[in-house]
């Protein structure tokens, strides 16, 4: 028990610290709990917007924010009053408070990081990770003949196959496309649209079948046709229509978003050094004995 209540005496007396770094004049009181100019200028700059204008509006608002802050400071001194009394829960409380306090030290060193002029390193980065950080991709742009088969009908396909094949040679043979797609195409629309697949594709473009792009970026050249391709959809017929080529975003475009890169990686580095300053030293004192025994019950788990 005497080391129990020195564990809360040395709580209370950095408690009693901390109100003295940042007490100035108590503005309400009730039942010894205070709150300050300080303390209430800071709760008020924590509140919503919605909540500073009905504190100025209304009085009961206000009484009732209020009542709130004075209600969280009689728990929280309540918290030190159940945890002497009830030594079970006493660690729970303890490392509730240490797990707080951490995430505090390290909050308020994460906020006062300043991140050095990373404008030449971002040059360097640019030129090193070019293609990476400024590449954009060839798109092409295509238009398709469907003949819709029905899913996991191998017949089906076996019977449409040899009919879009002879529809694709009269194309390679110079057939009109319009024409073929008013005849042909299963595609809702198509004829509205002239078979036009309106919409420019990068090679593994999300959103689009695989195989309709692997067919598209084996064309050699614009106005040429794929060979048949076989979708969810059924078999396509397509043809390339126009290129982008692959081509690369100037500096001044994407700076911005490399100095932001590497902020993030200076204060990921940061931080690591400094959480990795708290860890167990060499001058480190540790009971063997004492821990072996402690940890024994749990070897027959």
């Amino acid at each position: 028990m005497k080391i129990m209540y020195k564990v809360f005496a040395m709580m209370t007396l950095q408690f009693a610290l901390v109100t003295v770094v940042f007490a100035q004049k108590a503005i309400i009181e009730d039942e010894t709990v205070t709150i300050s100019d300080s303390e209430f200028e800071y709760l008020v700059s924590r509140w919503t917007r919605q909540m500073r204008d009905a504190a100025l509006a209304d009085e009961g608002d206000r009484l009732e924010l209020i009542n709130l802050s004075l209600a969280n400071k009689k728990v929280a001194r309540m918290a030190n009053q159940v945890a002497l009394e009830n030594p079970a829960a006493r660690w729970q409380y303890q490392l509730g408070l240490e797990a707080y306090q951490r995430d505090f030290v390290f909050r308020q060193y994460r906020e006062s990081l300043q991140t050095p002029d990373f404008s030449d390193l971002a040059q360097e980065r640019y030129k090193l990770k070019y293609e990476k950080i400024a590449a954009i991709p060839e798109k092409r742009v295509s238009s398709h003949i469907l003949f819709a088969v029905k899913l996991g009908s191998s017949e089906n396909r076996e019977e449409i196959t040899p009919k879009a094949q002879g529809v694709l040679d009269q194309l390679r043979a110079g057939a009109d496309f319009s024409k073929m797609v008013a005849e042909y195409s299963d595609e809702p629309g198509a004829v509205e649209k002239d078979g036009k697949f309106d919409k420019w594709v990068a090679y593994g473009e999300l959103g689009v079948s695989p195989r309709y792009t692997n067919g598209l970026f084996s064309i050699a050249s614009v106005g040429e046709y794929s060979d048949l391709v076989l979708t969810q959809f059924g078999i396509h017929i397509i043809r390339l229509d126009g290129i982008q080529e692959k081509s690369y975003k100037p500096y001044e475009e994407v700076k911005a978003d490399i100095i932001k890169e590497l902020e993030a990686e200076y204060i990921s580095l940061s931080m690591k050094e400094y959480v990795g300053g708290f860890n167990i030293t060499e001058n480190a004192v540790i009971d063997e004995e004492a821990i072996e025994m402690i940890l024994a019950p749990y070897a027959s788990e």
